[in-house]
């Protein structure tokens, strides 16, 4: 089956927690052979934190026009997200090589060869990362200081997309893997709806799921989103989790933060063994939440909620690089055609005429099943935007 692609050609006819509390020293140290050109092992920093970063350059004189690769959010079992090594970070690099395109993937702050602490980060200090991995790959010897752009996959996708709308005198382009157009809380309970439906669960249960998940984001916030749909879903049903936990968010009461904290603990444990809370991934979320001391948690959701609004209508109507999203029709995680939409509308309202959509039929959130494919999509766009 083919794929179904929109563009949109300028005038020159160039070419085509989240749910758990969200929560420049440079150097080469090494080169070794890469199986395209060569790999050189380098640092650079970002706020307090030194990322190790592996920085595969084509082969040839250069300079190049050059990638940064950014991983999507962690492994649902450790919060913990790609670095150097991943699989698709690695296989980016060695493709890209051989287009005439330096790669620098590089390892998340304490993950691999680099310090600082693991875990969830907000996509804010996300966005301002990934741009200090471009400011260093500016002043490599080998690449074109003002032809990099950034790829991404999944949540990436909105720090590149926020980089690109604060940076455009730096971001030259971005790629987007399976981006959702629609904001972070939005995401989360469609990611929680659509997978609970696609795992047998029943319609009863999917709704406990969805009003649970619709709880967990609300818990986090100042100003609840979801009380009014999750009010009338709950009152429907007799699960007494459901109703504690409802009664904790909508109606806490005098309790100081960390008694009302601790109820949330006592809750969140119960719910796990519950059938339709497979999806909500709990297992990972309580003990996260388990190791937080009582006094950080106002500070923690301050920061979560930051996270959980973040809407890409706030930031993608000023993306005007060149860009290039592709999607899975089957997507259970965000929804494609949706997304797919607001893209098109809100780049339409950025003035942005240099925009490629590209959604593969039959495949959901990993387009692996694609790949021949979406490489010669990347190379064809790539080429057009930088021919060599």
């Amino acid at each position: 089956m083919n794929p179904t692609e929109s563009r949109s050609l300028g005038a020159r006819q160039r070419r085509t927690f989240v749910i758990a509390l969200l929560l420049l020293t440079t150097g080469v140290e090494s080169a070794v052979s890469a199986t395209s050109g060569t790999e050189e092992v380098v640092s650079f920093q970002s706020g307090a934190n030194a990322l190790r970063g592996v920085l595969t350059l084509s082969e040839g004189a250069g300079p190049f026009p050059a990638v940064v690769l950014i991983s999507g959010s962690g492994d649902p079992s450790t919060g913990i997200r790609d670095g150097v090594p991943g699989n698709i970070h690695v296989e980016h690099a060695q493709r890209l090589a051989r287009d005439g395109y330096a790669v620098l993937r590089y390892d998340p702050p304490g993950v691999g060869g680099s310090t600082g602490v693991p875990g969830f980060e907000s996509l804010e200090s996300r966005a301002e990362e990934a741009m200090s991995a471009l400011h260093w790959l500016q002043s490599h010897r080998a690449v074109q200081a003002n032809s990099i752009g950034l790829l991404a996959n999944s949540q990436g996708a909105w720090v590149i997309q926020m980089a690109a709308a604060r940076y455009p005198r730096d971001v030259a382009f971005i790629i987007t893997l399976s981006g959702s157009g629609v904001s972070v809380a939005e995401q989360q309970v469609y990611g929680i709806e659509m997978q609970s439906r696609a795992g047998g669960l029943s319609e009863e249960e999917v709704r406990k799921a969805v009003a649970f998940g619709r709880l967990l984001i609300d818990w986090q916030l100042a100003s609840a989103m979801f009380k009014d749909v999750v009010t009338t879903d709950v009152a429907r049903s007799a699960d007494g989790v459901l109703r504690r936990f409802m009664q904790l968010v909508y109606e806490p009461g005098n309790e100081s933060s960390a008694d009302a904290f601790k109820k949330a603990l006592d809750i969140l444990r119960a719910a796990t063994g519950e059938p339709w809370a497979r999806y909500l991934y709990l297992g990972m979320v309580v003990p996260q939440l388990e190791a937080i001391p009582p006094d950080q948690v106002p500070l923690l959701k301050k920061e979560a909620e930051k996270s959980l609004r973040v809407d890409p209508k706030d930031f993608l109507v000023n993306v005007r690089c060149p860009l290039l999203a592709f999607f899975g029709a089957a997507d259970t995680l965000q929804p494609t055609e949706r997304s797919a939409a607001l893209y098109r509308e809100y780049l339409t309202k950025a003035g942005n005429a240099d925009y490629t959509i590209v959604v593969f039929p039959g495949t959901g959130h990993s387009i692996e099943g694609y790949w021949p494919m979406y490489w010669e999509r990347i190379s064809v766009w790539l080429s057009h935007l930088h021919p060599q």
